[in-house]
């Protein structure tokens, strides 16, 4: 039987727990994903300050946010671009990183009902 990937497992908002001996437990009873919100300027555009605020956030609930995973050329922050995906490298290391995992939607706070792209948070269980 194939064991199924990351990127079909970790369904946005769906937290997960990577063991010591790699396997993976979910659902995490108990346990939710940060609840975000990433501040834009008038032309949708985030600028770094708005991006260390965000990542300031998610720390003050107890979970680090992934950076430098994107593809998204001259960028290495914590935003992921919507087409990409749980795959390759970054499956990897979070396979190889105990403790809890989750992908979340990077909800802004303009008008824009679509959100800026994702983020992975992890946290130690």
């Amino acid at each position: 039987m194939r064991e199924r990937s990351l990127n079909e497992i970790m369904s946005l908002g769906h937290v997960i727990r990577v063991n010591d001996d790699g396997t993976i437990t979910e659902p995490v009873s108990g346990v939710y994903a940060p609840d975000l919100l990433m501040s834009v300027h008038e032309d949708s555009q985030i600028l770094d300050d708005d991006e260390r605020d965000y990542i300031a956030q998610a720390k003050r609930q107890g979970w680090r946010l992934e950076r430098g995973w994107t593809g998204q050329y001259g960028y290495a922050g914590v935003c992921m671009h919507p087409s990409e995906y749980i795959g390759g490298a970054l499956e990897d290391h979070i396979r190889e990183t105990p403790g809890l995992w989750v992908a979340i939607t990077v909800e802004t706070d303009d008008d824009d009902e679509d959100a800026a792209g994702w983020a992975v948070a992890y946290r130690e269980s």
